[in-house]
């Protein structure tokens, strides 16, 4: 594997640590204030700057091998078992660590392949993570997670080509009375062009939040490398949470209406805040998984604000009657309950397929081989196309995770805003 792959720096980037310089380091005993009662001695390695005692060479906490393989390395000397587990489909094993001597435990994993893999610890029976490994936000904690990178592909790679920008905004939500964050990509140059830009508004899977398509899904690295080939236009891009949740008087919380938080306020924020294209044509709708299918909520049920729909793993599901025979087992309709008139909206949408190809300029709907919704979601759009409806169908070798988004992702922006 060639070494600019193996060690781009956006395999390892993560978002508390962007630059982890991977040096053997473990400090000295001392005392801590981990015992809150008497305080107890600790050692603890580390994956900064390597500052401090100890030899420099690396010790990496997850580590692609030119061979392929991935070197797994945890810091436990007391320990008596150490474990990995993977957290996903791509990563199903269990796999027990060997100790080194030094305090070190490691394993060489030959079944994993290239892509993104959430993983936990169990060290002696006890549920526990790598203080030297990537962290990232997923199935509802934070969690670690190493990537095996591809020999073949680096589009989402970082590489020496002019960069945008990520901004983190917040807005506070007149309908829930809370704060949101938004994190909003815009192209390289945008601060001295004085162009207006096309927008993406994007959605994240359940289980995640609004970050994860910046740090996990490496997407801005994805435009920036796209933009500079010429093979999407400079968009701004919105990355937000669909959570809409408004605390009751009773201090409890409910999720409230979050395709009407959209809608209504953030799609004006960003308008009144950067210079954008505002119509729908040049506005897009996209989402992962539960944020595939709340994507699909809001662009059929808003067309009047979108005219671009992207879903990725989460099913053509089309729920209208007359619409689409193939079952569904696992999203069967759009989410959430909706008042007469969306029901209405999208019945008016799909009263056709020149309706609906009138309306929508672009409908991409994506999902990994080896994920269940595979095998429904093919069949499903090409009983949509066979009827007229103008809907794309992508697939690609992989499970229900990042890896597929990304190619779901640099697919679908490829496509933008073409017309």
């Amino acid at each position: 594997m060639k070494k600019e792959i193996r060690d781009n720096q956006a395999i390892y980037a993560h978002l508390l640590d962007f630059d982890p310089i991977h040096r053997k380091f473990v400090a000295p005993e001392k005392k801590s204030a981990i015992d809150p009662s008497a305080g107890s001695k600790v050692s603890m390695p580390s994956a900064g700057l390597g500052l401090g005692t100890g030899g420099f060479e690396p010790v990496h906490a997850a580590r692609t091998l030119d061979d392929g393989r991935v070197e797994i390395t945890y810091f436990a000397p007391d320990a008596k078992r150490v474990e990995i587990a993977g957290m996903g489909g791509s990563m199903p094993g269990r796999y027990d660590l060997e100790p080194q001597g030094d305090g070190y435990w490691r394993v060489l994993i030959d079944d994993v392949g290239p892509g993104f893999h959430f993983c936990v610890f169990i060290v002696d029976g006890v549920l526990t993570f790598s203080p030297t490994m990537p962290f990232g936000y997923g199935f509802s904690y934070v969690m670690n997670y190493f990537e095996v990178p591809d020999p073949n592909e680096d589009f989402y790679l970082l590489k020496d080509v002019p960069h945008g920008a990520i901004r983190m905004e917040l807005m506070k939500s007149e309908r829930t009375g809370r704060y949101r964050n938004l994190w909003v990509y815009t192209p390289h140059g945008y601060d001295t062009s004085g162009k207006r830009y096309p927008v993406m508004h994007i959605l994240h899977g359940g289980g995640e939040n609004e970050a994860g398509w910046f740090w996990q899904g490496k997407l801005n690295y994805i435009a920036d490398n796209l933009i500079a080939e010429g093979k999407c236009e400079e968009m701004i891009i919105v990355a937000s949470s669909f959570a809409a949740m408004r605390e009751l008087d009773d201090g409890k919380f409910i999720n409230d209406s979050f395709p009407k938080v959209m809608v209504d306020e953030i799609v004006p924020f960003i308008d009144a805040n950067y210079r954008t294209i505002a119509d729908r044509n040049h506005r897009a709708m996209a989402g992962l998984s539960a944020g595939g299918s709340m994507a699909r909520q809001i662009a059929h049920g808003f067309p009047e604000t979108f005219a671009n729909l992207g879903q990725f793993s989460c099913g053509a599901g089309f729920s209208v009657t007359g619409i689409s025979t193939v079952e569904n087992k696992l999203f069967p309709g759009p989410m959430g309950s909706h008042p007469a008139e969306m029901t209405e909206k999208y019945q008016k949408l799909f009263s056709s397929p020149e309706s609906y190809n009138k309306t929508m300029d672009l409908t991409f709907i994506t999902c990994g081989t080896d994920d269940p919704r595979h095998q429904y979601t093919e069949p499903q759009v090409k009983e949509l196309r066979d009827m007229g409806f103008n809907v794309e169908y992508s697939c690609y070798p992989g499970h229900h995770e990042w890896d597929v988004w990304r190619y779901s992702a640099r697919d679908y922006m490829i496509r933008l805003f073409r017309k």
